[in-house]
């Protein structure tokens, strides 16, 4: 047989994977449907840091915290502080002198108000609806709320989501294996009866279960309900997919896997490794880490997460500069995009400051970054928002 074929036969070859190549990157580029856009910014004027913790989309205000003065805030959309409300101290209708751990809007208009051993709910008016106690064995002081309390309803109970756990990491809790669980005072409380039980334990092929360590700093997770389809969506820090739960019954329905571009790990600690112990500096500032689940809109979501660094280059950065914190910044944090149960498109670029939550509408809000140079009288937070391109 003649081999004049085989050329003609390697160039269709070529032409073949040409073509798939060209499709394949058309396919790449298609890939990237999503952008994000600053559509808005706003300050609130205040002496001292002011937290946002929840938007009411019906009453269009946040629930906000003031950081010295113990004060809730109502604001507006445009930052104007509309109403300041004392709760702090002891008394009729306050809650003690313990500062909130978590602040929200619940049902109705509802106020809701968790502290570290309790549970406060108020009206429109910050009359007292309902004010219950929390098992609680971790004592928890902070200057303000680290979050919102979120809540499910059923056969017209309200249930909310509370613990320390739902802001801290749970090696805090740790003394042995029975505490490794880091959902284990992540409770479902009752609000009418009081009556709590845990909920949602670590699954058996999760990383916290693969070794007899503890991953310290990162036993963290991200959650939120999702109201339209009654939902718990929930991802550990070091999950590679997330969890979705049927409410109320808390059955694990499914799971949608996570492919991280990057995502730096270290081994864990033996259980007791005390926090000022070198080897827990990579987990605190190198590992990567899942950091925000947010809800944009009804079957849109997406997480924030840190990618993780190097030693060398963390050793590198704190020797030019002995404030840098590679967790925060957003060179190192990158964000992936849920759209009906999948993970679609590239990695897009994190924003400088914390994401806070959803707002509907593909938006959500951030707090933008301070100056620790300069003490300012106010808070910037800034509204982005995913656009799809055309």
């Amino acid at each position: 047989m003649s081999n004049y074929k085989y050329p003609l036969l390697l160039g269709i070859i070529a032409f073949v994977a040409s073509c798939s190549q060209k499709e394949s990157i058309q396919e790449s580029d298609n890939e990237k449907p999503f952008r994000l856009t600053k559509i808005d910014s706003f300050e609130v004027q205040n002496l001292t840091r002011v937290f946002i913790r929840d938007y009411s989309p019906e009453e269009r205000i946040y629930l906000g915290y003031s950081m010295v003065e113990d004060e809730i805030l109502e604001i507006s959309e445009e930052g104007e502080v509309l109403n300041r409300i004392k709760k702090k101290g002891e008394g009729p209708d306050l809650y003690g002198n313990w500062n909130p751990i978590g602040i929200s809007f619940g049902p109705n208009q509802e106020r809701v108000v968790e502290l570290p051993f309790r549970i406060v709910t108020y009206d429109a008016n910050y009359e007292v609806l309902q004010d219950q106690r929390i098992q609680s064995p971790l004592p928890i002081r902070t200057f303000g709320p680290m979050g919102r309390t979120e809540y499910f309803q059923a056969e017209d109970t309200t249930y909310y989501l509370v613990g320390p756990c739902n802001y801290l990491s749970a090696h805090y809790l740790i003394m042995n294996e029975e505490g490794r669980d880091t959902l284990k005072n992540f409770f479902q409380i009752n609000i009418l009866s009081g009556e709590m039980k845990s909920v949602v334990p670590y699954r058996e092929e999760s990383p916290y279960k693969s070794t007899e360590g503890i991953y310290q700093e990162l036993m963290t997770k991200s959650f939120l309900v999702d109201h339209k389809t009654d939902e718990l969506w929930l991802v550990h820090a070091l999950s590679k997919d997330i969890e979705v739960y049927d409410l109320p019954q808390f059955n694990l329905s499914k799971t949608i896997p996570l492919i991280h571009e990057e995502f730096m790990s270290y081994s864990p600690v033996p259980i007791g490794t005390q926090g000022n112990d070198e080897q827990i500096t990579p987990l605190r500032f190198l590992a990567g880490r899942n950091k925000q689940l947010i809800q944009l809109e009804p079957n849109l979501f997406l997480i924030n997460y840190y990618k993780g660094i190097s030693e060398a280059a963390y050793q590198t950065r704190i020797a030019e500069d002995a404030t840098y914190t590679p967790t925060i910044d957003p060179k190192e944090n990158s964000i992936i995009i849920i759209l009906d149960g999948k993970q679609v498109g590239a990695e897009l670029p994190s924003v400088p400051g914390s994401i806070l939550f959803g707002l509907g509408d593909g938006k959500f809000l951030v707090q933008e970054p301070e100056n620790p140079e300069v003490e300012e009288e106010k808070t910037k937070f800034s509204v982005y928002q995913l656009i799809k391109d055309s």
